[in-house]
């Protein structure tokens, strides 16, 4: 274990917002995970746990312990002619991953492609792309009870998902960390379920080339990164906002206002998905920059840190968003990020 004393966070967020933190604690080895270890950081303190740093936004200091969850590791525990169970542990690169089930021909994760941070993230924020979310390929997620100091597992139908969310956003947030999660991922066998293909550009950009897991994910990684700005260069946390839920009285009523808007069903009776990015663009917020800060030129759910806009200055701008989106929809738009 490995603990730093007022250090920045610059390195740890993907916003690239430089910000420093009291304690940060990075948790390694499975004897990190313990009591004895971690009671006396974050008994009387406030603590936040860190993964990859790609889903929040600091607009200040944090006064007190960060827990940096860096294990690594995975397994497979079953398989069988058509799937492959596998655990992995929370600290581990979520595409690096992904990367390694396309090489083995799995099936479903692929869709996930590049999106930042750490596995451990994936259940808390029910990550999902392009018709695909966690939820569909997970079977349970094992954590540490930061009250009883107990491991506990929690099957798939327990985790109360939603549209990015899921029990550790509400009833278990603050009071667990997620350690490995558990997937159970379909083998490629010539056949590729249309479930995989619906969301637009990737039929294209599969055209004349044999549809399997590896193209697939090609596929999907040339669509993000023509959207999406360099995490090399540029702060960001990928898309910023949720595309709104709404009832089919609602839809009819903005259909009014913006007679093309597209909607996607959902699991739920009469209430669809709208693309918060299409009323957005319409509204002049693609490719809109103040100061260091703006929209990504290609997308406008991306707010990006063209140089080195500060957390309050980031959060100044999604603010505006938020107003103008209420004042020209009567909608609220929320973020998907968390913020400090």
């Amino acid at each position: 274990m490995k603990v730093e004393s007022d250090i920045s966070l610059k390195d740890y967020n993907t916003f690239k917002v430089d910000c420093c933190t009291e304690t940060l604690i990075c948790l390694e080895k499975e004897s990190d995970f313990s009591k004895k270890v971690l009671e006396k950081y974050i008994k009387s303190n406030p603590f936040l746990i860190l993964g990859g740093g790609s889903n929040i936004l600091f607009t200040k200091d944090f006064k007190g312990t960060i827990l940096l969850i860096k294990n690594k590791g995975k397994k497979i525990l079953n398989e069988t002619e058509e799937y492959i169970d596998i655990q992995v542990n929370a600290g581990e690169d979520w595409d690096h991953f992904v990367q390694w089930c396309v090489k083995k021909e799995l099936l479903g994760i692929h869709n996930l492609a590049l999106i930042p941070g750490t596995v451990g993230a994936t259940p808390i924020q029910n990550v999902g792309a392009y018709g695909i979310e966690i939820k569909d390929l997970l079977l349970n997620v094992t954590f540490l009870n930061l009250e009883d100091w107990k491991e506990y597992v929690l099957e798939n139908n327990e985790c109360k998902f939603g549209y990015r969310d899921s029990i550790f956003k509400n009833e278990l947030k603050d009071k667990v960390i997620v350690k490995s999660i558990t997937l159970r991922l379909k083998k490629y066998k010539g056949e590729v379920d249309s479930k995989y293909l619906e969301y637009s550009g990737i039929k294209e950009e599969l055209e004349g080339k044999d549809i399997n897991p590896e193209n697939i994910y090609n596929a999907i990684v040339k669509i993000r990164e023509s959207k999406l700005p360099k995490v090399q260069e540029y702060g960001s946390c990928g898309s910023t906002f949720k595309n709104p839920e709404i009832n089919i009285k609602e839809y009819e009523r903005l259909l009014k206002i913006y007679p093309e808007l597209p909607k996607y069903d959902t699991d739920k009776k009469d209430i669809v998905k709208i693309p918060a990015a299409y009323i957005l663009e319409r509204l002049g917020w693609k490719n809109k920059r103040e100061g260091e800060v703006g929209t990504w030129i290609y997308h406008p759910l991306i707010i990006t840190n063209y140089s080195n806009a500060s957390g309050n200055q980031i959060y100044s701008f999604i603010k505006k968003i938020q107003h103008d989106f209420k004042s020209n929809t009567n909608l609220d738009l929320e973020c998907e990020i968390n913020i400090f």
